[in-house]
């Protein structure tokens, strides 16, 4: 398999962490010469992934979504990092974490993962950002755990989408092109930048991930699980883009003025002004708490 050749800057905060499970497989040795990135293990494989920053601000997960990895929340790392906790890592079957033994690639799998990698650093109380499929994750997530989630984001959520079910059932001589053609649908009005990151980071996910991943934009269960956390959600859509249906109406809506399905890519300013505004009073609420415990 290639490695990709993307890397995020330098930085201080490296994700050192493991944990000692059951089942658990020590990751390979890590490559020389990449600072920021880690391999964490997690039940039967790694995750491949970087955790950084410091700073008073409730930390952040980032989750990417179908056939995606960690580096297209670039810019939010970078923005980010400075008064916070910032996690983001490729899921299993994507990027350069490991496969599912017994190509396990069922959402259940991908939200345990989600937890286990909290206990490995010890983050307590997060906000979760999905991005696309990565939304169920999170969202699945924080209805299981909703003490441990201070605030969801979904960005550019999918759901009930029917040509990701017939894509993901697809024979295999069909299915890269099948996949391929769908998402140059989600990349219209994307820079060539994105393009070509979104694109790359498809060709190193293996497809019995993706294929799961697509299942999961074809359910319906996302307005159920995020209904069911009872903290703030952030919903923010892309242009053209309707929100999944079903959502409880205190849920904050919005949507972007520009850019594709990956706008943190293609207009990543707009973005993170966003992002700020809902994570003020989290981290307000955050820093009380810390004052006056108990």
């Amino acid at each position: 398999m290639p490695t990709p050749s993307r890397r995020l800057g330098s930085g201080a905060a490296l994700l050192a962490a493991s944990i000692a499970l059951g089942c658990t497989h020590a990751p390979p040795p890590q490559p020389p010469g990449q600072s920021e990135e880690r391999r964490l293990a997690v039940p039967e494989g790694w995750l491949q992934g970087s955790s950084l920053g410091i700073g008073p601000g409730v930390p952040v997960v980032f989750m990417h979504g179908v056939g995606g990895d960690h580096h297209l929340f670039a810019p939010q790392i970078r923005e980010f990092r400075a008064a916070r906790r910032v996690l983001a890592y490729d899921q299993r079957g994507c990027g350069e974490s490991s496969d599912a033994p017994r190509g396990n690639y069922d959402l259940a799998t991908r939200v345990s993962d989600l937890g286990a990698v909290l206990d490995a650093i010890r983050l307590d109380a997060v906000v979760l950002v999905g991005h696309g499929e990565g939304g169920q994750v999170v969202a699945r997530y924080a209805r299981q755990q909703p003490s441990r989630v201070v605030g969801l984001v979904l960005l550019a959520p999918l759901s009930t989408d029917a040509e990701a079910a017939r894509i993901a059932s697809t024979p295999e001589s069909e299915f890269r092109p099948a996949l391929e053609r769908w998402q140059l649908g989600l990349l219209r009005g994307a820079l060539e930048e994105t393009r070509t990151a979104v694109l790359e980071a498809t060709r190193m996910a293996r497809d019995p991930a993706t294929r799961e991943m697509l299942r999961d934009v074809a359910g319906a269960e996302l307005a159920t699980d995020v209904n069911a956390y009872p903290g703030p959600v952030l919903v923010l859509l892309a242009p053209g883009q309707t929100a999944p249906k079903g959502l409880r109406p205190d849920v904050e809506t919005g949507t972007m003025s520009a850019g594709s399905h990956w706008f943190q890519l293609d207009t990543p300013d707009p973005l993170n002004a966003r992002l700020r505004e809902f994570f003020k009073p989290l981290d307000a609420a955050a820093a009380a708490k810390r004052r006056h415990p108990g």
